[in-house]
């Protein structure tokens, strides 16, 4: 009986991971609930009459445990992936000058005109290429390329 508690606790923390953000706690500490639930079971010889052995349950639990190894590796991709959209996306992009003037002007990057500031004195022209360094109060930081 203490076999059955284990295994309906096991299903129960592997379906609460889908729905509590414990990145990945609860559904590896179900996983393991299970399999301990499994060798009691398995040492009892079987449970209501049933034999089971370890085949069943190390496939039950390869099945369980592939959606998370699964999803796991399509989020630690995704984690890895540069920043695309909002003030961290347009750092280390490329902007193309349309005025200057000594340490300030206006860059043109992503379809937008921006202001545009450098620490040091530069002699940029129209149509120069530099790289964005930071993002600040509407204003990007700029480096020569």
């Amino acid at each position: 009986m203490d076999g059955l508690i284990l295994l309906v606790l096991g299903m129960f923390l592997i379906v609460a991971e889908a729905f509590a953000p414990s990145f990945g706690i609860l559904g590896l500490g179900g996983l393991i609930t299970f399999l301990v639930g499994s060798h009691y079971i398995v040492e009892a010889g079987g449970i209501f009459g049933i034999a089971l052995g370890w085949g069943f349950f190390l496939g039950v639990a390869v099945v369980i445990a592939l959606p998370m190894v699964i999803s796991t590796i399509i989020i630690g991709r995704h984690f890895k992936k540069k920043m695309v959209t909002g003030a961290e996306g347009m750092i280390g992009e490329e902007a193309k000058i349309i005025e200057w003037d000594g340490k300030t002007g206006r860059v043109h990057v992503q379809g937008e005109l921006w202001a545009a500031h450098s620490e040091h004195t530069h002699s940029f022209s129209e149509g120069d290429k530099v790289i964005i360094s930071e993002v600040k109060d509407m204003s990007l930081k700029i480096h020569l390329k």
